[in-house]
């Protein structure tokens, strides 16, 4: 429950191994995961999240925006306020637990 009172991310089995099969996606959730604040800009999610790779910010952030962030969305994870590219994270048991279980945490 978020500070609304407001249930969110309530992922089932299936739903959570969806969302962590993709590998860029499993980094971003970690990286949500590991900040002390459940908010986070955009452009500080996409450097924090691609520190290995080259990568051309622009073209991550429509990658994110079109494809990994509308799927968190569409299951409770997060709440994306495209308008100021600021993303809130409601942290989510399970996948707390799988990303610790394969190290991620």
């Amino acid at each position: 429950m978020d500070g609304d009172g407001y249930t969110r991310c309530t992922c089932d089995t299936d739903a959570v191994f969806r969302l962590l099969a993709d590998a860029r996606r499993r980094k971003l959730i970690a990286v949500f995961e590991s900040c002390e604040d459940d908010q986070l800009p955009l452009s500080k999610l996409i450097r924090q999240s691609t520190t290995d790779e080259r990568v051309d910010p622009e073209a991550r952030k429509r990658e994110f925006h079109h494809v990994h962030l509308p799927m968190l969305d569409d299951h409770g994870l997060i709440d994306y306020d495209s308008e100021a590219d600021l993303i809130r994270y409601y942290h989510c048991e399970l996948i707390t637990d799988v990303l610790g279980m394969i190290g991620l945490q």
